[in-house]
């Protein structure tokens, strides 16, 4: 009698599990997360918050309060004109992207 229970126990959760994926695998998980709105460009961001002169660049005196930025501003500044434009900064993270893969 006691063999009989654990096997109608094992089949009952057998069954109740591959029902609980049938009863949930249509479920649209995209529906219950908050919709984000999309981040503005990066670019756009820190000359927002760093570009004085409004020139749409950014120099290393502008950006000298990001550290993180001024480390790298070398690398940014490929044509070494002492600005960083939006090119220069999309290549440079087109560069770490793949130096991550």
């Amino acid at each position: 009698m006691n063999n009989l229970s654990l096997k109608k126990l094992s089949i009952t959760v057998v069954v109740a599990s591959l029902v609980s994926n049938f009863v949930f695998a249509h479920n649209d998980v995209t529906k219950a997360l908050p919709k984000v709105a999309e981040p503005t460009s990066s670019f756009s961001q820190l000359v927002t918050d760093y570009d004085a002169d409004k020139s749409n660049t950014l120099s290393a005196k502008e950006l000298a309060e990001n550290v993180k930025l001024t480390k790298v501003f070398d690398q940014l500044d490929v044509n070494g004109d002492k600005e960083i434009n939006e090119k220069e900064f999309n290549q440079y993270l087109v560069y770490i992207k793949k130096s991550l893969l």
